[in-house]
């Protein structure tokens, strides 16, 4: 698939909230509920799955913006689906809109903005600043 043919198209995944993806887990003291990064995560995940279609051999996708708004807890137990839309491709930078639901209604939504890097040349990067 070419990259441009991403636009407008829609990605979902889907997630049980454990114990170890609530709020407390995270930062003890906070509700039992499922927390904002692992809200983020599943976002990028999902963004990541939908870029992953057009991608070539040796190339993978990186965050590079991200505006989140969690608006409703959910339960351990309870299903979350995120689903992102491709608006807009230029070159290599995709942004998407993404909604995320769990079985009572919308919990969160935002714009996630990624574009296709050269994985191997990223990790050489980030490997480089540890000689530093």
């Amino acid at each position: 698939m070419e990259k441009e043919q991403l636009l407008n198209t829609t990605f979902t995944c889907e997630q049980v909230v454990t114990e170890d993806m609530t709020a407390a887990s995270a930062v003890p003291g906070t509700p039992n509920v499922f927390g904002t990064p692992v809200l983020v995560a599943l976002a990028e995940k999902t963004c990541f799955m939908c870029m992953d279609q057009a991608s070539v051999e040796g190339e993978a996708s990186v965050g590079v913006s991200l505006e989140i708004t969690h608006s409703s807890p959910t339960p351990v137990g309870m299903k979350v689906t995120c689903t992102a839309k491709v608006e807009k491709v230029e070159k290599k930078m995709v942004t998407f809109s993404f909604e995320a639901r769990d079985e009572a209604g919308v919990i969160g939504n935002g714009t996630h903005v990624r574009a296709y890097v050269a994985k191997a040349k990223i990790e050489e990067k980030a490997a480089a600043k540890l000689n530093k």
